[in-house]
């Protein structure tokens, strides 16, 4: 009896100390959110600008119609982006990969709501992959993303140039699904995953290598790997986006924001645009497992 009047009494010690608190948060200005990332070829390029929305609301995602879209090279060449559909997604159809030009800056601008903005960034070129290889593996247990326990482990090779700071993302496909949670978000600097890691000019370091497996792959899986130059601005924009993806827990620190290279023409304006507008070239490999090529398990 003692005992179940003890935990009565803790019962409601802890219902007592509930109390709900209703929180006023202003929905603040909304604003433009570029979406801007092309790349050196002639697959249709797409940029996407939305309107930011107040944190409580739920609603879908609201397209910025209505603007003015152009991509300017170095030598004032224009190319114009244009929303054909109606659903905020600006494109265009590239005639040759080289209307972004490798050492060039690339200028962006967009005219909305009355404001104009601009970006620049510049095009790096990017190491071509050599070869994916794979080789027997199992896991002790069942992995929990719900993948095969036992399968084939792969990994690229490619070389970084010489010339300290460049910086890199990699993708991968598995039978034409793309590994890309923000979680899944694999950044290189130089051959290694940070300033500081002296690994300029060399191999790709094994985790890099091998963080295009979303799962092990089995006999006929199909496999893309894609390899991104990308400017140092976009190695830091997605750093911080990895970060405030997964940043929870009882350790979470306070979110802040990932800083932009949009820009608005006036200085003075108080119209200010987010988002991010970085060109990439782009190496690309393809493969079917072959489990007759599969390297043993070492």
């Amino acid at each position: 009896m003692k005992n179940i009047i003890f935990v009565l009494f803790i019962s409601m010690f802890f219902i007592s100390c509930e109390q709900v608190i209703d929180l006023e948060v202003k929905e603040g200005k909304s604003q433009l959110v570029v979406d801007a990332w092309l790349t050196q070829s002639i697959d249709q390029q797409k940029i996407t600008l939305t309107l930011s929305q107040g944190y409580f609301d739920n609603s879908g995602t609201k397209p910025a119609l209505g603007a003015t879209v152009i991509v300017y090279n170095q030598d004032s060449t224009q190319h114009e982006f244009k929303d054909l559909k109606g659903t905020g997604e600006y494109t265009y159809q590239p005639k040759t990969k080289e209307y972004i030009k490798i050492g060039q800056p690339t200028a962006l601008y967009i005219k909305y709501g009355g404001e104009e903005y601009y970006s620049l960034s510049v095009l790096k070129p990017v190491p071509k992959i050599d070869s994916v290889t794979y080789e027997v593996f199992s896991f002790p247990i069942t992995p929990p993303n719900g993948g095969p326990k036992d399968g084939y482990l792969a990994q690229f090779y490619a070389k970084d140039f010489v010339g300290e700071g460049d910086t890199y993302m990699v993708r991968s496909y598995k039978n034409d699904t793309l590994r890309f949670l923000p979680a899944d978000i694999t950044l290189a600097y130089d051959a290694g995953f940070s300033p500081g890691s002296k690994s300029d000019g060399l191999l790709f370091i094994l985790p890099i290598r091998q963080a295009i497996n979303q799962q092990l792959f089995v006999d006929k899986d199909k496999l893309k790997v894609e390899l991104y130059s990308i400017p140092q601005e976009a190695y830091y924009f997605l750093f911080q986006l990895k970060q405030e993806s997964s940043n929870g827990g009882i350790f979470a620190t306070p979110l802040s924001n990932i800083p932009t290279n949009i820009q608005n023409l006036n200085p003075n304006s108080e119209t200010k645009a987010i988002g991010a507008f970085f060109v990439s070239s782009r190496s690309v490999f393809e493969t079917v497992i072959d489990k007759n090529k599969a390297k043993p398990k070492k």
